[in-house]
């Protein structure tokens, strides 16, 4: 079976994943994945963030589960 979930959408969950797991957290918050989608650099989401002034760098400085 082949998965529906874009490559760059795979990457961006698993940012999120690996940056919930730092903070020891059993689940990917909003955040966590929105600085996912960013930190891919690559697609609509990532495109749509940057277009509107989104920095993952600033949310980053942000401990996870903050």
């Amino acid at each position: 079976m082949r998965s529906s979930v874009a490559p760059y959408s795979r990457k961006a969950i698993a940012l999120a994943e690996a940056r919930s797991e730092q903070s020891g957290s059993d689940r990917i918050d909003c955040h966590d994945l929105l600085i996912g989608l960013a930190r891919v650099g690559r697609g609509v989401a990532a495109d749509v963030l940057a277009e509107a002034g989104f920095d993952p760098a600033e949310l980053d400085a942000i401990p996870a589960g903050a």
